[in-house]
């Protein structure tokens, strides 16, 4: 009698099937878009950039990466007083000092504005410096100008390059990084 008291009449059971086939249909809907979107941001390739230390074109004339300092490595600040670099840096972060030498090569020469500079890298946003040298100068033909960007990076940033006007791709190599 114990076996016929569990048994469930056998409209109770084609219903609980039911519901279960019915679960199946968003649970394959969000595997399949946890497989796409896991396809789309594990094979992202990196746009080609102009290696670390070669000079790239940009508007006027020509740049160069000429180094990535980290701060926490030699504790440079710049010559003024700027608050946002006094304070530390944020949790999961470091502070890098982007060296760049820009050189006029046509007549017009080179007018620098650091605003237009970003670094960016994958998967990330676009990060603008906290401080330049010269935020805004002319370059004059056969001159050469060194300026000096401060970044804030992500800690597990990677493929990392400088973007500026006229679609300059600076990389900034692996010196970055400081082994947070």
């Amino acid at each position: 009698m114990s076996s016929i008291a569990t048994e469930q009449p056998p409209a109770a059971m084609t219903s609980k099937r039911r519901r279960r086939r019915m679960m199946l249909i968003p649970l394959a809907l969000i595997a399949a878009l946890a497989l796409f979107f896991g396809y789309v941001f594990l094979s992202a390739k990196p746009e080609p950039s102009v290696p670390l230390g070669a000079s790239a074109a940009v508007p006027g004339g020509m740049a160069r990466v000429n180094g990535v300092v980290p701060l926490e490595k030699d504790g440079w600040l710049p010559p003024e007083h700027v608050q946002a670099l006094e304070e530390g840096a944020s949790a999961g972060t470091h502070r890098v000092r982007v060296l760049v030498q820009f050189t006029a090569l046509e007549g017009a020469g080179i007018t620098l504005d650091s605003s237009q500079y970003v670094v960016t890298g994958l998967g990330g946003s676009d990060v603008k410096p906290l401080w330049t040298s010269n935020p805004r100068a002319e370059v004059r033909q056969g001159d050469s100008l060194n300026a000096t960007m401060v970044f804030e990076l992500p800690d597990k940033s990677i493929a990392l390059v400088l973007k500026g006007p006229g679609g300059t791709r600076l990389s900034l190599g692996l010196s970055h990084h400081t082994g947070s």
